[in-house]
């Protein structure tokens, strides 16, 4: 995996939610927890450290070994939203509809220690929230998918209306032992081994108003999560300010003008700044698709065409090209030299 996955970025949020169940049913906790570098009692102080995406599913891992069978991703994400998203949701409380709710949790997410990527989908009559694996985890799909899905519908029923369900469901992964709990939770039908993993409602309801609305009260919590994710510094390392950025947009890939915005820069004075580490923007955007590229064609089974979707190319001729100039050979050298 790439040495990215060891940064700490991550608020410990979903980690504090599952050491709090263990502690309650007295399971040895600190096990899960050893060789990471963390304990127990630091992820519950989710204010004061951020977690890296290798830690984490490392003890998730353990901990869903340690308690098989339960629906523990619904347990974790079915808390009060204060818990499961923190700043985040009071930002996305503040909000004036469903719909701008939603688009600050597409960019801010991760400051509620998400371990997902998501996108939302849209016709004429139909919205969803699709759910993308950062790295492929097939251990973990059902707890990732549960405890995103179920914060997010705790959120819509508390603002909106407690009866408020989608429209179905649908989830890529078979049913687990306790699929029954997903459809008295979420109050429609469920589709297991389906696609993908998304919730599809009714587009109309992207203009339903909150009556928590709040402009001053958003911009402060949305600044705050900003700042817990360290979106939006000009020091030290724009690099990898920039790097973060284009990774949770790939299959959307974000131009420069929109990562200035979201910096608060100029492109102008973006481009210096690359310019001043040795970079250019093309340069950090080729690495960061040429690097989740390469490792889902080596750690995945995903097909080329997939994997060019997921790096934000809908051509796979034109990702065919881009991976040559990258590497010097075609994708499907790299598969069959896992082989």
């Amino acid at each position: 995996m790439s040495t990215r996955l060891d940064l700490p970025t991550i608020p410990p949020s979903v980690l504090s939610g599952l050491v709090e169940i263990g502690a309650r049913e007295a399971r040895d906790v600190g096990r899960w927890f050893t060789g990471t570098g963390l304990t127990a009692p630091d992820v519950l102080t989710a204010d004061s450290i951020k977690v890296s995406f290798r830690q984490a599913v490392t003890v998730l891992r353990r901990a869903i070994a340690d308690m098989p069978g339960r629906p523990l991703g619904m347990q974790v994400g079915g808390r009060d939203i204060l818990l499961s998203m923190g700043m985040l949701g009071v930002a996305m409380r503040s909000a004036a509809t469903v719909g701008e709710a939603m688009s600050i949790g597409l960019e801010l997410h991760q400051a509620s220690g998400s371990l997902m990527d998501i996108e939302l989908e849209r016709d004429q009559h139909h919205a969803a929230l699709r759910l993308h694996e950062r790295w492929p985890e097939p251990q973990l799909l059902s707890f990732l998918c549960e405890e995103i899905l179920c914060s997010t519908m705790i959120f819509v029923r508390s603002v909106v209306d407690s009866d408020w369900s989608p429209t179905r469901v649908e989830l890529s992964y078979a049913p687990p032992p306790y699929a029954g709990h997903y459809e008295r939770f979420f109050r429609c039908p469920v589709e297991f081994s389906a696609e993908a993993n998304r919730a599809v409602f009714p587009a109309a309801d992207l203009t339903l108003p909150f009556a928590t609305h709040s402009e001053p009260t958003r911009a402060i919590a949305v600044d705050a999560c900003r700042r817990l994710l360290d979106i939006g510094r000009r020091e030290p390392d724009v690099v990898l300010i920039v790097e973060t950025l284009l990774e949770q947009n790939l299959r959307h890939p974000l131009t420069m003008a929109e990562v200035a915005a979201r910096l608060h820069v100029t492109e102008r004075t973006l481009r210096r700044q690359l310019a001043t580490a040795g970079e250019s923007f093309s340069s950090v955007r080729d690495r960061v698709r040429e690097r989740r590229a390469t490792y889902l064609l080596q750690d995945s089974a995903l097909p080329i065409s997939a994997i060019a979707h997921q790096i934000g190319y809908s051509d796979i001729r034109e990702f065919r090209r881009a991976y040559i100039r990258w590497t010097g050979s075609a994708p499907s050298v790299a598969r069959r030299t896992l082989a």
